[in-house]
């Protein structure tokens, strides 16, 4: 039975985020995991699996992208350490100290505006500098800025806890800009050093350089996807993938060659055949481009294609799959049999 009233439901498999989490510790040999939830964590559930990783002693801090992920991350009762990667709006810098948030330096003027906090918090904020090597979003360049940055942090070091600093890569098919970014990243952590302030601990590799570039996990490494599936294109085979997507079959008809389906009559049935209207359409997150592409879905164990969708319903064509209403389609993951469908795979139908 259908618990949650909704048309269509994602299964996260716990125990694989576990066996993922043991993998990916055991390869980077004593690094520190720092697991990136943001965007719900993927979008599977970032009270769940912050709580599933915060069990980890191995893991000290969990990072997101903004200061309300963190709010809800505390709210789920994780204490421990948060690192906010991005850029934070002027209005929410003073939650995120409140909340105890470790928070990013990532412009001028931000240090000082910690330090105002701390005081009227009788605590110092805890931060870590981002270091901008050559993404051009957020971060302080080294050179002319981190010399600022220095000056600014002389004033206000008594209440901003300087915990870290990062950094991130912006195209690892270019090894020679890569080296470069680490480069200049080892150069501004050099340099705030020189300056006087302690950088505990100093991270640049998220998924993707994990997998490719051990060199560069410095003290650690902060990793996505890699919790929940391994890499779209070159994989490793030692992560699996946790999630399933699953909704119903509500309709069947069959229906001549040449029938128009959906909308508009743009798709119609190359051949007779039986047409499976599934519960959910992309309104609920599937994408029209996978079903422009004729993607695949699970039912009775093999694969239907997509035909056409609306906002909240879809059509597959399953023709010959022995199927009835009230049966599962699965859009990715394991269906009850055990069937998979790799989320990866789909993806790439309709680019990486």
């Amino acid at each position: 039975m259908n618990n949650f009233l909704h048309n269509s439901i994602l299964y996260v498999n716990l125990e694989q985020v576990r066996q993922n989490v043991r993998t990916l510790l055991e390869e980077l040999e004593g690094k520190a995991l720092i697991p990136v939830l943001k965007g719900n964590a993927y979008g599977l559930g970032l009270e769940e699996l912050g709580r599933t990783l915060a069990g980890f002693e191995e893991i000290r801090t969990l990072a997101v992208a903004q200061v309300s992920e963190g709010a809800r991350l505390r709210r789920a009762g994780i204490s421990g350490d948060i690192l906010v990667l991005g850029g934070v709006p002027e209005g929410l810098l003073e939650v995120g100290a409140e909340l105890d948030l470790t928070l990013a330096v990532w412009r001028l003027g931000v240090l000082p505006r910690l330090a105002e906090l701390g005081r009227r918090l009788g605590r110092p904020v805890k931060a870590q500098v981002k270091v901008e090597t050559g993404l051009h979003r957020v971060g302080l360049m080294p050179g002319e800025e981190l010399s600022a940055l220095l000056e600014e942090w002389r004033s206000a070091a008594p209440w901003v806890e300087i915990t870290g600093a990062f950094s991130h890569f912006a195209d690892l098919d270019d090894r020679e800009r890569t080296e470069g970014q680490f480069q200049a990243f080892l150069a501004g952590t050099a340099q705030l050093e020189a300056g006087g302030m302690d950088i505990p601990f100093r991270h640049i590799s998220a998924s993707a350089a994990s997998e490719f570039f051990p060199q560069y996990r410095l003290d650690g490494v902060r990793i996505g996807r890699r919790l929940y599936m391994d890499h779209p294109t070159r994989p490793k085979g030692n992560i699996g993938e946790a999630a399933s997507w699953r909704t119903w079959i509500t309709n069947l008809r069959d229906l001549q060659a040449g029938e128009p389906l959906g909308y508009g009559g743009h798709v119609r049935m190359e051949r007779g055949g039986t047409v499976a209207t599934l519960a959910v359409g992309y309104g609920d997150g599937l994408s029209p481009d996978l079903v422009r592409a004729g993607g695949p879905v699970l039912i009775g164990g093999q694969r239907a294609r997509l035909l056409a969708c609306c906002m909240d319903q879809t059509l597959a064509d399953v023709t010959g799959i022995p199927c009835q209403v009230g049966d599962e389609a699965t859009f990715y993951g394991y269906d009850r049999a055990g069937n998979f469908l790799s989320a990866q795979e789909v993806s790439l139908l309709i680019g990486d």
